[in-house]
């Protein structure tokens, strides 16, 4: 179930109905929305290169070794009783 689907939904048929006089406040509100979620978004900070100088450069194949880990998890988790 997705629920901020149905919930934009039931926004939207809500709309239908709002008389035409308050509209320019319910716009009002969703800027107002908008603009603080935009502050937000600009308050993170990026996490670009917070691995860098921590060991991985000395793998040859990180991709590989990835896989490599990846598959013995999978075999460990398949090999658990429960």
């Amino acid at each position: 179930m997705n629920v901020p689907a149905i919930k934009k939904m039931d926004i939207i048929n809500s709309l239908a109905h709002v008389p035409t006089g308050s509209l320019d406040s319910i716009k009002a509100y969703i800027d107002k929305i908008m603009a603080e979620s935009n502050q937000s978004q600009a308050d993170r900070r990026s996490l670009k290169g917070i691995w860098k100088d921590k060991g991985f450069e000395k793998i040859a194949d990180l991709e590989t070794e990835l896989k490599a880990i990846r598959q013995e998890l999978e075999q460990s988790t398949l090999e658990r009783k429960f």
